[in-house]
């Protein structure tokens, strides 16, 4: 189990690192990208033993992905796209998009629009997430200097 555990955490940095260099990203940035990409991915695994619903479990993962690409952001003063799309690949349903486009093709059409619909969900739930965390991003950075400048008088 925690060998399991382990693996899927190296296997999620891997991917998210490995696509931040397919994306040109520069050198210094890959390992921060891996680790929002290990973050987000822990984030959907403690989701899914929490309440075991994909979708809700994809939302937490693109709240904490978001989260961690703003902060990242800010610490390698680089433009957060540089760790949020690399971060978001563990997340992708991928394999169940594959099982849908299969079921069409095979004139499976209920189980195919079941499996459409997840895709969705999932893929609503990601994008809900890093909105959220951008959102709360900017209200933070807004306080923190209005506060910072009404320190300042």
């Amino acid at each position: 189990m925690v060998i399991t555990i382990i693996l899927n955490i190296v296997f999620s940095f891997g991917t998210a690192f490995f696509f931040a260099l397919l994306f040109n990203s520069p050198k210094y940035l890959l390992t921060p990208a891996g680790i929002v990409g290990a973050i987000g991915w822990v984030a959907f695994q403690t989701g899914m033993i929490v309440n075991g619903s994909d979708v809700q479990s994809s939302f937490i993962g693109g709240l904490f992905i978001g989260v961690a690409g703003h902060i990242m952001s800010r610490k390698f003063f680089s433009p957060v796209i540089l760790f949020i799309i690399p971060g978001i690949i563990p997340l992708v349903p991928g394999g169940t998009a594959y099982e849908a486009i299969k079921n069409l093709i095979l004139n499976d059409y209920h189980e195919a629009l079941i499996t459409m619909i997840k895709v969705a969900l999932i893929s609503s739930s990601i994008a809900l997430g890093l909105l959220i965390a951008d959102l709360l991003s900017k209200v933070y950075y807004k306080f923190k200097k209005h506060r910072q400048l009404n320190k300042v008088k």
